[in-house]
């Protein structure tokens, strides 16, 4: 059924924080026009909470720069220029300090 007309009604600011926040992952739309029409609203899906994580700002600029390397690495490598083996082996043992550190600073309960 194609729905051609509109119906527009005012609420105040808490009220529609309330009607998102009852709709959930629902499209408010749909939401409202249920409710109103006595069709049956199925339970929102719980939004999923983001997990932030703390991290010491200096450690992150450090990671940084190191990306930043890699990446300068890589386009070199991309355009066919040589990288030497001495650079290679720093890269793999780049990986592994920073794969150990990763695992020791993740909680056991992932």
């Amino acid at each position: 059924m194609a729905r051609t007309k509109w119906l527009k009604i005012r609420v105040s600011d808490q009220e529609i924080t309330d009607i998102k926040k009852r709709a959930g992952q629902h499209d408010t739309s749909n939401y409202v026009r249920r409710l109103v029409l006595d069709q049956p609203v199925s339970a929102p899906k719980p939004k999923h909470k983001k997990i932030v994580h703390s991290a010491d700002p200096e450690l992150v600029r450090a990671i940084n720069r190191i990306g930043i390397n890699i990446n300068q690495i890589a386009k070199q490598t991309n355009t066919g220029q040589e990288v030497g083996n001495s650079v290679l082996m720093a890269l793999l043992n780049l990986q592994t300090t920073l794969d150990k550190a990763l695992a020791s600073s993740m909680p056991d309960d992932r």
